[in-house]
């Protein structure tokens, strides 16, 4: 007889969600602190969080015929393009 801690574990065996909001979520970390800290500039609330917009495309979209690792990709880029706008 299964458990509930057992349909519970068989949601997450799948982990791709998981990994893409992991990559959202420290890119997120990361650009807030590299821009405070590390380039000096005070950005507004909103463009902090640029990176978490792929993230809720990947999840409103289901993942739409791309990869994983494209969006991933893709949370990074825009990571990076919105530090690169600020920092120079």
């Amino acid at each position: 007889m299964a458990s509930s801690d057992d349909a519970a574990t068989a949601e997450f065996r799948d982990l791709t969600d998981v990994k893409v909001a992991l990559v959202a979520g420290l890119c997120t970390v990361a650009l807030t602190l590299s821009l405070k800290y590390g380039a000096g500039i005070e950005v507004p609330f909103v463009y902090r969080l640029s990176p978490l917009a792929p993230y809720f495309a990947y999840v409103f979209s289901r993942g739409a015929a791309l990869s994983a690792r494209t969006w991933m990709a893709l949370i990074a880029a825009v990571t990076l393009g919105t530090f690169g706008f600020f920092a120079f």
